[in-house]
């Protein structure tokens, strides 16, 4: 059975929902931290929070898929449009793009697309989750400056409206990205105060995108695309297994890749090591252990699987030039 398909006006119409693409401060947005909750049969269930403002839309949005869809997009509009893809995967065509945009867990990119004509597939039963930003087109101009290739290229691509994209592909979320994404996430702010901090964080994120874009890691032709979609499905998995003990066989079956694509091709996608993944996934658990609950360290080396306290100790010194306990008082001294 193929994927139905479906208006995106459909969805943007019903009950109110905002438009992630439209930027304007007299549009619908949510108030306070908790989701808006819809749901259509058709379509499945949205739940999003977001904030407006004359240059910018901040949308924080979970879609939990009933069937396949195809989405074909409606009302373009005139903005330069950001996904920060969290969670599921996103594959989107838009008119004036050459290349098929494949949105995986932790990756992004920035389009201009004025044209109406964008598809967007998504499977069945789908969990995504998408940290999504607007800016108006003259706003984005002004901001970005004209001091490289890059922003001379994308200045021009703006000016006579021609569709472009960040980079070719999607490149990986940094930590420094997750992070900002977090504070706005988080942010408690009430007021004006409240709309001060959400625009500078995200011009702040948005800063971290262009020096990236800027500065781009090679694209490897040599991982084919179904293997970057498995291994991408390894790094879920891995995310959700740091703590079992894993062998490079395990993680072969898991993914359905042999040993050796696992080891190279994880490391062209990712710039490091299975394990060494594996290692900084432990270790920011053990931080966050440290921090946040009244645990010694010899239980959070139990909790991490070493069975003695002096290994564990060693490689969190490897990972944060500090042993576990110079590491926790440091941080309360400076509370």
């Amino acid at each position: 059975m193929g994927a139905y398909v479906l208006n995106s006006s459909d969805i943007l119409e019903f009950h109110n929902y905002p438009n992630p693409q439209y930027v304007g401060a007299d549009h619908f947005a949510t108030r306070g931290s908790d989701f808006t909750c819809f749901h259509e049969t058709k379509v499945g269930t949205l739940r999003f929070k977001n904030a407006l403002f004359p240059h910018m839309h901040v949308m924080d949005l979970r879609w939990s898929t009933n069937q396949e869809l195809l989405l074909m997009g409606k009302d373009a509009g005139d903005n330069v449009n950001i996904n920060f893809h969290m969670a599921g995967k996103l594959n989107t065509r838009f008119k004036g793009l050459n290349e098929e945009l494949k949105m995986r867990p932790k990756t992004h990119n920035l389009v201009f697309s004025p044209t109406d004509g964008d598809i967007n597939h998504v499977q069945a039963n789908a969990e995504l989750e998408m940290f999504h930003i607007s800016f108006t087109k003259t706003f984005f101009a002004d901001i970005i400056g004209c001091d490289d290739a890059w922003s001379e290229k994308v200045l021009s691509n703006l000016f006579f409206n021609r569709p472009f994209s960040g980079v070719a592909g999607t490149l990986e979320i940094t930590p420094q990205m997750l992070l900002l994404i977090k504070r706005i996430r988080d942010c408690s702010a009430t007021g004006p105060f409240r709309n001060l901090m959400i625009q500078s964080a995200t011009l702040e994120l948005l800063g971290h995108q262009i020096n990236q874009f800027r500065s781009p890691k090679p694209v490897y032709n040599e991982i084919k695309a179904d293997e970057a979609d498995k291994l991408h499905e390894l790094r879920s998995y891995l995310d959700a297994h740091f703590l079992d003990e894993l062998s490079l066989s395990q993680l072969s079956r898991v993914c359905g890749l042999n040993d050796f694509k696992v080891k190279k091709g994880f490391k062209l996608l990712f710039g490091t090591t299975v394990f060494n993944y594996l290692r900084k996934k432990r270790m920011e658990y053990a931080e966050n252990l440290l921090l946040n609950c009244s645990l010694s360290v010899e239980e959070v080396a139990h909790i991490l699987g070493y069975e003695h306290a002096h290994h564990f100790s060693a490689a969190f010194k490897k990972h944060n030039n500090a042993s576990p306990s110079k590491y926790k008082s440091n941080i309360f001294s400076a509370l």
